[in-house]
């Protein structure tokens, strides 16, 4: 799993966002749109062409926006893998949700 500017949780007050597949997580400033930030195999695309999910991260809660291509439990397993990186392993991330639904 590659996780790109895992810094960011560390540095940044209120909410990041971040785009995610099986492959990595990359997380970047509020103030850029999912859609236009692509890095290392990640894109977010409208209408589900990307290969990615859409996230947030707030203080004390995970939103994963929903991807007709992502199921509940591939989305479990990704997250699991996130936060087993020795990257995020350190940082307190809050509850998961995807699609409005705790996971």
């Amino acid at each position: 799993m590659q996780i790109i500017n895992a810094q960011l949780l560390d540095q940044v007050q209120g909410t990041l966002k971040f785009i995610l597949n099986d492959s990595g997580i990359y997380f970047f400033p509020a103030t850029q749109q999912h859609r236009d930030t692509k890095s290392h195999g990640l894109s977010y695309e409208d209408d589900y062409r990307g290969n990615a999910v859409a996230g947030l991260v707030m203080s004390n809660r995970v939103e994963i926006r929903f991807h007709k291509a992502f199921s509940d439990d591939r989305i479990r397993t990704i997250w699991r893998s996130v936060l087993s990186s020795p990257e995020i392993a350190k940082i307190r991330l809050g509850q998961l949700y995807y699609q409005g639904r705790v996971l």
